[in-house]
């Protein structure tokens, strides 16, 4: 609907007057431009805001003006242009109902050929069927005759397969009294020369123990022999010692006793010259008597002490020697100790580690092979699925094709033509589903290779238990 032009129209003598008092005033500051070319220009207005408002308001008038104007020449535009959409719109909906009625008749025509021709497929459906029906009872009587036949074959057969399985059955029990017996005589055999094996090897070990133990005693009597030899050679030089030192002892004592006789004979040719000494000459003699016997009393006792000091001093030194040996033999073991107490605490975290470590990777393990196995479980049901939902619209289409074949009267090159594609597409269909098997396939043996690789991995870093883990599994 075309908008109402009365205010363009009433806009329009405003507009025009707007224009015509713009050209009156343009012709009226005409002279007035020659006026100031020829006399002086006017005093100004006593107020110039005025003048300034009026002109303001003036150009928003005209702005105002232009806009509307603007305005009311789009509307029109816009509303031809809708005009115009509007009638190819009733045009093409003229054609859209008259393509439908075309279609509906074309449809109410096919729809009648189509019932003719289910009826003559439903007639001849009937026949076929009725005949199908006498051919599968004929089918189904031989068949029946066919099976009774069968029957009495098979029990036949059973018969004969009993009298066989008891021929067999004898012959196993023959079989099996001949391999006991025979079992028992290996056993008894074996019996007797496990025994004659055991005796020779008692004697033959009895033998060697002997042998060793001679070879031992043997040992034993020369190390005995060693030992009495150095003991004999020990004895020997501490004889030559001892006959040396009383040697040196008995010279030194003679030496003395040599100097007091000297002192007795020198006593002996003064006593003449000293008989006021005599006495004390004698006294003397005496005393050194006394003191030669306390002096021999002495060394005896002192030859007894130092044999007695030497056996302590070889003792000594064997023990000496032993404790050293002791003493080195303990800090080597101290130190032994240490280093292995230090290995064993060494072991002992890394063990606690590595059964850490182990314990969170077979923990790792477990999840991810579970996951995995559900993961494949999962896309192994997924694919049978699909493989099975493919089948059975395959199944399907087959059959409704089929059907339709049966059903429609179609020409033997449409047929072939359909057969070529339903055989294209059923082609299609199986190398989708060996694409999907092949998929499968795939799926698992990625599986049975991850799982394969975890475990090498796993006993290659120490994992025990892993072969019962998975049979839990």
């Amino acid at each position: 609907m075309p908008p109402k032009k009365k205010p363009a129209a009433a806009a329009g003598p405003k507009a025009k007057q707007a224009t015509g008092d713009a050209k009156n005033k343009k012709k009226s500051t005409g002279p007035s431009n020659t006026d100031v070319a020829v006399a002086p220009p006017p005093p100004p207005p006593p107020d110039g805001r005025e003048l300034w408002l009026a002109t303001d308001a003036l150009q928003k008038t005209k702005a105002m003006r232009n806009y509307f104007q603007l305005e009311r020449d789009r509307i029109i535009a816009f509303w031809e242009i809708s005009k115009k959409q509007l009638e190819e719109l009733k045009t093409l909906l003229r054609e859209r109902e008259h393509e439908k009625a075309e279609t509906e008749e074309r449809h109410e025509v096919e729809k009648k050929v189509f019932k003719q021709k289910i009826r003559h497929m439903m007639y001849e459906h009937q026949l076929q069927l009725a005949e199908m029906t006498g051919e599968a009872e004929r089918t189904l009587a031989i068949r029946e005759e066919e099976y009774r036949q069968r029957e009495r074959n098979a029990g036949s057969e059973i018969r004969d397969v009993k009298l066989i399985l008891r021929e067999q059955e004898n012959e196993q029990r023959e079989m099996a009294s001949a391999l006991a017996a025979s079992h028992d005589k290996a056993i008894a055999e074996q019996q007797v020369s496990f025994e004659r094996k055991m005796k020779e090897m008692h004697l033959m070990y009895e033998k060697k123990t002997k042998d060793l133990r001679e070879e031992m005693d043997q040992r034993r009597r020369e190390e005995i022999g060693l030992i009495e030899k150095r003991q004999e050679d020990h004895i020997a030089e501490l004889r030559e010692v001892h006959e040396r030192t009383f040697r040196e002892m008995k010279e030194y004592y003679s030496e003395i006793t040599s100097n007091n006789l000297e002192t007795i004979r020198t006593l002996k040719d003064e006593v003449y010259a000293r008989k006021r000494t005599e006495a004390h000459n004698e006294r003397a003699m005496m005393d050194v008597a006394q003191r030669n016997k306390k002096l021999t009393e002495p060394l005896a006792k002192l030859q007894r002490q130092k044999r007695e000091l030497e056996q302590d001093l070889v003792n000594y030194l064997t023990d000496k020697e032993k404790l050293r040996a002791m003493k080195t033999e303990v800090r080597e073991g101290e130190q032994e100790l240490r280093t292995l107490s230090w290995e064993h605490e060494v072991l002992s975290q890394r063990l606690a580690k590595l059964e850490e470590d182990r314990d969170i990777i077979l923990n790792r393990y477990n999840n991810m092979l579970q996951a995995i196995q559900q993961k494949a479980t999962f896309r192994r049901v997924l694919i049978q699925g699909k493989l099975e939902l493919v089948q059975s619209q395959l199944e399907g289409r087959d059959a409704r094709l089929t059907e339709l074949l049966k059903r429609a009267n179609i020409d033997p090159e449409s047929i072939s033509d359909i057969e070529h594609r339903v055989r294209d597409l059923s082609l299609e269909k199986d190398i989708m589903i060996g694409n999907l098997e092949h998929l499968l396939a795939q799926q698992a043996q990625k599986q049975q290779m991850l799982v394969s690789t975890y475990e090498a991995y796993l006993r290659g870093n120490g994992m025990s238990g892993l072969d019962n883990t998975v049979q839990s599994e």
